[in-house]
C-alpha cells in the first residue's frame, strides 16, 4: 500500500515537473499553446460568418487620345502650292500669315496644329493624304466656286503638280469630252496667279506682300491696292482688285524700256503659265461672249471697277457682263513693247452681294421709319 501511494506521488510529481521545465526552456510555451488555441477558435467563427466584400473604387482617368502616326511619305510643295496651302489653312483659322510660299516658323505651326485636329502627330511636314484632307475641307470655301473651263467642268483633280499639262486625268479622259478647239484647261487646283496672289483669296495685306518682291510706292484705297516697280529696263505696275478683304481681280502691265525678243518672253510665259499660254489668243473665260469682247483687250475688262472701285454698281455691272477671265497679252512685233497679265473672278462679288456686306450694305433707317 506504502509503495503504491509513493507511486502516484511520484506520478503527481513529474507531471507537474514537466511543464514547468518546458516552460524554463522555451519561454512561454504554455501561454502560447492558449493563444493559439484561441486564434483558432476565433478564425473557425470569422469562417462561419458571410465573408465582408472589400470594394475599391477606381479612380476615373481623362481619356488619352494617342496621335497617330502620319502614314506615307510627306510631300514636297512647290512655293505656289505652298501659298495655296497657306491660303487654305488661313481659310479653316490656321494662321500662317500671308501666303507667301516660305515655310517659316507661322506656316510650320499651322500645319501642325491642323495635323492634330486630324489626330496626326504634329510634324509641321504635310502627308499626300493629310494634303487632300486639307483640300476636301477648304473646297466650298473657295475651289468648288473657282471653275475655270472653255464649256465644261474641268474634273477634280489631287493637289500636286499633274504629268498632263491639260489638268486630266487618265480616267477622266475617258469620261470627259474635251473640246475640239481647245483640248486643255486651267487646273482649278492651280489657277494662275501673279507672284502668288489668286483670285478668292485674303489681300488685305497685299501691299506688304508685294514690297517683299521689290514693288514700291503702293497707293491704297476703298477696294484697290496699286503698286510699281521700276528697274533699268522694266516698268511694272500690280492692281489688286478687292471687294471687302477678298481678291476678285489682278492685273499687272509690264512696259519694256528696251525692247525684249518675243521669243524669250513667251518662254518665260510658258513656264509660269503652262496652260493659259496653250489657249488661241492666250485668255480663256466660262462665258463665249465674255472671251469674244476682251480677248486682245483684256485691260477694258477691269478699267470701270479700278475707276470706282467702292462703287456697288460698277461692281454688278462687271459681275454681270462677265464671269471670269483670265488672260495674257503682248504688245509688239518680233520685239515686245509691253505686256499684260488680267485675272478675274466675279464669285467674291457675288458672295458680297448675296451676304450684304462691305459695299453692298443697306441702310435700312429709312425704310423703317416708313409707317402703314
Amino acid at each position: 500500500m506504502r509503495t503504491f501511494l509513493k507511486a502516484i506521488a511520484l506520478i503527481a510529481t513529474t507531471t507537474v515537473a514537466i511543464p514547468s521545465i518546458t516552460q524554463a526552456a522555451t519561454g512561454s510555451l504554455i501561454i502560447g499553446q492558449g493563444a493559439g488555441v484561441t486564434r483558432k477558435t476565433i478564425i473557425d467563427h470569422a469562417a462561419a460568418r458571410p465573408p465582408v466584400p472589400h470594394i475599391v473604387i477606381a479612380q476615373s482617368q481623362p481619356a488619352r487620345s494617342i496621335p497617330r502616326i502620319p502614314t506615307g511619305q510627306t510631300v514636297t510643295l512647290s512655293r505656289i502650292q505652298l501659298k495655296d496651302v497657306q491660303y487654305r489653312l488661313n481659310l479653316l483659322g490656321y494662321n500662317t500669315g500671308f501666303p507667301d510660299g516660305v515655310a517659316g516658323k507661322r506656316t510650320l505651326s499651322a500645319i501642325a496644329r491642323f495635323q492634330g485636329t486630324l489626330g496626326y502627330v504634329a510634324t509641321g511636314q504635310l502627308t499626300q493624304s493629310q494634303l487632300e484632307e486639307l483640300y476636301t475641307r477648304t473646297r466650298k470655301n473657295h475651289y468648288q466656286k473657282t471653275r475655270i473651263y472653255p464649256e465644261q467642268t474641268v474634273p477634280s483633280q489631287p493637289p500636286l503638280p499633274q504629268a498632263n499639262p491639260g489638268g486630266y486625268s487618265e480616267a477622266g479622259k475617258a469620261t470627259v469630252r474635251i473640246p475640239k478647239e481647245n483640248k486643255i484647261a486651267l487646273d482649278p487646283q492651280n489657277p494662275p496667279s501673279i507672284h502668288g496672289l489668286i483670285t478668292g483669296m485674303r489681300g488685305d495685306e497685299a501691299a506688304g506682300f508685294l514690297k517683299t518682291e521689290g514693288y514700291e510706292e503702293c497707293v491704297e484705297s476703298t477696294g484697290l491696292t496699286i503698286c510699281r516697280k521700276t528697274t533699268r529696263n522694266l516698268e511694272e505696275t500690280i492692281s489688286v482688285s478687292k471687294i471687302g478683304k477678298i481678291i476678285y481681280g489682278v492685273t499687272r502691265t509690264v512696259s519694256f524700256k528696251t525692247a525684249a525678243p518675243r521669243s524669250a518672253v513667251l518662254t518665260k510665259l510658258a513656264e509660269a503659265y503652262p496652260n493659259l499660254t496653250r489657249f488661241k489668243k492666250m485668255a480663256t473665260s466660262a462665258s463665249k461672249t465674255c472671251l469674244e469682247q476682251y480677248a486682245g483687250n483684256a485691260n477694258s475688262l477691269l478699267a470701270p471697277a479700278k475707276a470706282n472701285p467702292s462703287d456697288p454698281e460698277t461692281l454688278l455691272n462687271l459681275n454681270e457682263n462677265c464671269r471670269n477671265f483670265y488672260a495674257i497679252e503682248l504688245e509688239g512685233g518680233r520685239t515686245l513693247t509691253s505686256m499684260s497679265i488680267v485675272l478675274y473672278d466675279s464669285h467674291p462679288i457675288q458672295l458680297a452681294e448675296e451676304k450684304q456686306t462691305g459695299i453692298f450694305q443697306i441702310n435700312t433707317e429709312a425704310a423703317d421709319e416708313l409707317k402703314f
